[in-house]
């Protein structure tokens, strides 16, 4: 699978890389990665990285994670509506997502770098329609509709084709990818979904594993296990 889908990745890049030579631009203010007000003053958070929630909450949870990373979707269904719900809405908690590649690690660098160039304020629905079309755009690489995909999703995204194309050869989006994944891998992130509670790795990825880091984080006392039966 992994070679069919880079195979179709490949020449969804070299018409990228066409269009670019044709005239294609990215639009003004449109890579997503321009600083933004947050609290940066922890030592492991960047000054543009992608939050939500208080800017003043007192805990940090911060998810490495891969749009092609079958977990990752499964935790953003499944984990992540409660945890939100729960923990940033409620201003306790902000929540940070910094890309980081799995295999097919093609569609997974094409896809985080789309994120980064659409409109800052959309880079979290960017994510989620990556994560919940996550099986169709696999199918589409596998028949070889690559570009297909890739286009329609940056369409539902907000950007034209030609855009699209622009941003996967604009270097400065490259970069900031290249910057947080070495980020990812210096904290030691072996694999997604990853998480960090205040900067310190955690184990598990459940609400209540979470839940073991981040009520003590908070100065909550952690649930009692509870017996089966």
């Amino acid at each position: 699978m992994a070679s069919v889908i880079r195979s179709s990745l490949l020449v969804l890049a070299a018409a990228a890389l066409a269009a670019c030579n044709n005239g294609g631009q990215a639009t003004s203010g449109s890579s997503g990665v321009a600083s933004t007000a947050v609290k940066a003053d922890e030592g492991y958070l960047f000054a543009d990285d992608y939050i939500l929630g208080d800017p003043d909450a007192p805990v940090v949870l911060m998810e490495y994670a891969s749009v092609a990373c079958p977990a990752c979707a499964n935790w953003h269904a499944t984990v992540y509506p409660e945890f939100k719900t729960k923990y940033v809405d409620t201003g306790k908690v902000r929540y940070v997502f910094r890309p980081y590649p799995t295999n097919p690690v093609a569609m997974a660098d094409t896809g985080h770098k789309l994120a980064y160039c659409g409109k800052r304020e959309d880079y979290f629905t960017n994510i989620k329609l990556q994560f919940d079309r996550q099986r169709q755009l696999i199918d589409m690489l596998q028949n070889g509709k690559g570009r297909e995909a890739y286009v329609n999703l940056a369409k539902a995204s907000g950007l034209t084709e030609d855009e699209f194309v622009a941003c996967m050869r604009d270097e400065d989006i490259s970069e900031r990818y290249k910057t947080v994944v070495q980020a990812g891998q210096d904290l030691g992130v072996a694999g997604t979904p990853s998480f960090f509670v205040n900067g310190e790795k955690v184990k598990g990825f459940t609400l209540e594993t979470l839940e073991e880091s981040l009520l003590p984080a908070l100065g909550e006392s952690a649930p009692e296990p509870t017996e089966d039966g």
